[in-house]
């Protein structure tokens, strides 16, 4: 079994550590400049969402063996928190909502339910 399916309270404290770090990252105003990297705001998205799916999956699933239902609830978990997160932006002076950043952090929530999955799995077969 995996060290995340046996410290439950461990991949709880990550998760809550991840969603207050979004909330806390989407609370900074905008600036007016517009310069900088594109790529910076896209790879943020994808990282943190990743991270975010991962560790909810691993909190749903827990020590049982791996259902579509954990997958599901996981990715929209994980969905919904990235649509509020939008749409909290959207009280932010200077910040708006987008949807590419929905779609970037959706990108980022499946790759990590399938790498979560396919090491659930290969985990359940060595034991």
């Amino acid at each position: 079994m995996l060290f995340l399916e046996k410290r439950r309270f461990f991949v709880f404290f990550m998760l809550l550590l991840i969603g207050v770090e979004i909330f806390y990252i989407s609370s900074i105003p905008g600036s007016a400049s517009g310069g900088g990297f594109p790529f910076i705001p896209i790879t943020y998205h994808f990282s943190v969402f990743f991270l975010f799916s991962f560790f909810l999956f691993f909190l749903i699933k827990g020590k049982r063996k791996i259902k579509t239902r954990h997958a599901i609830f996981a990715l929209f978990l994980s969905l919904a928190y990235a649509v509020s997160d939008e749409f909290h932006q959207s009280f932010v002076p200077m910040r708006s909502p987008s949807l590419e950043d929905i779609f970037v952090d959706l990108i980022g929530i499946s790759f990590s339910i399938l790498i979560s999955i396919f090491i659930s799995r290969k985990s359940m077969q060595e034991y």
